[in-house]
């Protein structure tokens, strides 16, 4: 009995893993994700999918696969494409990232969804604090790390690994026609890089048939510093500490919790309170819930503030926010008055928000995020309009979330899987530069293992 995969999204780009693995009665999807620049042939700013019509539109232009038993009755009912009952196993969700989760939205409620305790946590407080993230109703089914899951004759092991989101998790999968193990997304350079050695002991002992495995940065364009969290936190104090009397803003992803534990001890080292976004106080809140894992205690941290911008009308989830932390709320009014006492996290999004802080000249801006992509340039000068005209200071400062190409190697080679599928990766022919067997993947085409 043969195992066999086909890469619907994640083959010759970055992001928008959608993974199908047939073996047997079983057909389980791995991730169910949109790219990174999904639908920008035919869309492009205001020329945007409907959303009114479900899957109308990404249908029209073959955006996504023509699967029976796979979407909602409502995310075809606009469409000419017939809705069938359910007829896959599940969905093993790595982690929450909008690359790897978002098509769940179009997918039938009915087909379960396996992921981590604390994964659906996070798809909880993102939903409730974006209009655009709400996946649906779904039958979720969480579970720890190494907690066996079957599903139609297969074996699925989730295993935890270190990645710029908790709960993220890869899967080595024993089917009758041989082993798989999906990395998921993953670095071994954070804070929890046990998690990921971890990993890949139990791949290496699973002894795999087939490697499918994210090469985000196996890329010759790749030119990110190697930093770790550390070389985060200790060069941004070292920053903050030059601006005394000024304003210190930090951006970094809304749901990377790792950063505001580091921008939480950069604001304490250097005398200063951290006021988070609203949404990552949010998110905060929704995980203390959770023992398992240490985050910032927004209602009784010392040195914690939150952020609330002034809106034209009352938001349910901020007022939530209100009422649960009362004096801890602070806006725009208290930031322009204690510049040299905080470090503010501001999305880029949110800059309209300079205009009423009025940041003294000479503060500074960290930006933590990835270094934008050539098709962010727009995007790019657009923010250095913006610091410029306020005389902010841009320092570049950012551990990234998956593998060094060096990393990545070493990782493959310890695993030692006889054939490697590169996926998450705009540059999937690279692997061959260091390893054997590697198949590199077509969307839509099945490999037979």
């Amino acid at each position: 009995m043969q195992t066999k995969l086909t890469v619907h999204g994640g083959a010759g780009e970055i992001g928008g893993n959608k993974i199908l693995l047939e073996d047997g009665d079983a057909r389980i999807w791995l991730d169910m994700g949109l790219p990174f620049g999904f639908g920008e042939k035919y869309f492009v700013n205001y020329l945007g999918p409907r959303d009114r019509f479900g899957l109308r539109d990404y249908l029209e232009f073959d955006l996504v696969p023509r699967m029976k038993g796979l979407y909602s009755k409502d995310s075809l009912e606009e469409t000419t494409f017939p809705y069938s009952a359910p007829e896959f196993s599940g969905v093993l969700l790595s982690h929450a990232h909008f690359d790897h989760s978002s098509m769940l939205g179009y997918v039938d409620k009915d087909i379960p969804v396996h992921l981590g305790e604390c994964t659906r946590t996070i798809l909880e407080a993102w939903a409730a604090t974006s209009s655009r993230a709400d996946l649906g109703e779904h039958d979720y089914r969480t579970f720890r790390s190494k907690r066996q899951i079957k599903l139609d004759g297969v074996e699925a092991i989730p295993v935890h690994v270190d990645h710029s989101v908790p709960a993220a998790y890869g899967y080595i999968l024993h089917g009758h026609g041989g082993t798989v193990v999906y990395t998921g997304d993953l670095r071994r350079h954070g804070p929890h890089a046990e998690m990921t050695a971890e990993f890949i002991d139990a791949a290496r002992a699973a002894k795999p048939d087939v490697l499918i495995c994210e090469g985000t940065r196996v890329d010759p364009a790749d030119t990110r510093a190697p930093y770790s969290e550390k070389d985060v936190k200790d060069l941004s104090t070292e920053e903050v500490k030059k601006v005394k009397g000024k304003l210190a803003v930090v951006t970094f992803y809304p749901r990377d919790v790792d950063r505001m534990r580091t921008f939480h001890e950069v604001a304490r080292a250097t005398g200063r309170d951290f006021a988070l976004s609203a949404k990552a106080a949010y998110l905060l809140l929704s995980l203390e819930k959770d023992g398992r894992i240490k985050v910032p205690r927004v209602r009784t941290d010392s040195g914690l503030l939150v952020y609330l911008r002034r809106l034209a009308r009352p938001i349910a989830w901020e007022d939530e926010l209100r009422d649960k932390l009362g004096d801890r709320i602070v806006g725009a009014d208290y930031v322009r008055k204690h510049q040299g006492e905080l470090l503010l996290q501001l999305d880029f999004t949110h800059f309209t928000e300079l205009i009423d802080i009025e940041p003294k000249r000479g503060s500074i801006f960290i930006h933590s995020m990835s270094e934008p992509f050539e098709e962010d340039d727009i995007e790019d000068e657009v923010k250095s309009r913006w610091l410029d005209h306020f005389g902010l200071v841009e320092h570049q400062l950012h551990a990234s979330g998956h593998l060094s190409r060096k990393e990545l190697e070493s990782m493959v080679r310890e695993i030692g899987a006889k054939k490697i599928v590169p996926i998450h990766t705009d540059k999937p022919e690279m692997f061959r530069d260091f390893t054997s067997g590697v198949i590199v993947p077509e969307k839509g085409k099945t490999i037979s293992i």
